[in-house]
């Protein structure tokens, strides 16, 4: 086709895409539609059928729809399944509370299983004071066992955090060979925390011994409170 054809036929089809009162019958279907809406191309190229995007745009469209109506499914029926879980839970507790109480009522009823438990209970209190007390004499009578290797009479009791200091030598030499500190522990007891660090200290040779001076050398201890030896005492830092 010329030059004037060409433009013939596009003047052509731009007035049917422009003729709104302009009617069609679809061969195929027999259904009527505007001339203006449909694809009309003065090109040899096949013009793109929106039609068609707008059929696969929709079944996406629906599909992604589906999949949410079926992810939607899924999430009420975890959550009905979550209800229901909780319920049953809830169930256990409150029977479980039940059996509790009616136990309960059942032993304040039974003046025999009551006096029993007292009687238990007793005893088990009577017992551990018992091996407590006997724990704290054995304690502080150790020093006496023939196994003591010390004289019992230079140990000193401190009773915290350690229970005894020795001082070796002190009776019969009238000479302090060493300084030891001795915790006695009875049954199952173990050196609790400040007891472990008094024997890490002393371990890693973290003791001295201080004199510590106060007043004047040179005024009685009797004077020290009167006007003149408030004087001679240094000043507070």
């Amino acid at each position: 086709m010329n030059g004037n054809g060409n433009g013939v036929f596009a003047e052509l089809t731009r007035f049917l895409k422009t003729a709104r009162h302009l009617w069609g019958r679809c061969p195929s279907c027999g259904s009527f539609f505007r001339v203006s809406d449909a694809a009309i191309s003065s090109t040899s190229q096949e013009p793109k059928d929106w039609l068609r995007n707008f059929e696969r745009r929709n079944a996406e469209l629906m599909e992604k729809e589906e999949n949410l109506d079926t992810r939607e499914t899924d999430l009420s029926d975890r959550d009905a399944e979550v209800r229901q879980r909780e319920r049953e839970v809830l169930f256990r507790e409150n029977r479980l509370e039940r059996d509790a109480k009616t136990r309960v009522r059942e032993i304040l009823r039974s003046k025999t299983e009551i006096q029993a438990l007292i009687r238990q209970a007793s005893k088990e209190a009577v017992l551990r004071s018992r091996q407590t007390l006997l724990g704290r004499m054995l304690e502080r009578i150790a020093p006496c066992f023939r196994q003591f290797h010390y004289d019992p009479r230079d140990m000193r009791s401190i009773c915290d955090p350690m229970d005894f200091v020795l001082f070796d030598g002190l009776t019969v030499e009238r000479q302090v060979k060493q300084i030891t500190f001795i915790e006695v522990k009875c049954g199952r007891s173990r050196l609790t925390g400040v007891q472990r660090s008094v024997r890490e200290a002393v371990d890693k040779g973290r003791v001295h011994a201080e004199v510590w001076e106060i007043g004047d050398r040179d005024i009685p201890i009797t004077k020290h409170l009167d006007g003149r030896a408030r004087r001679a005492l240094p000043p507070a830092e």
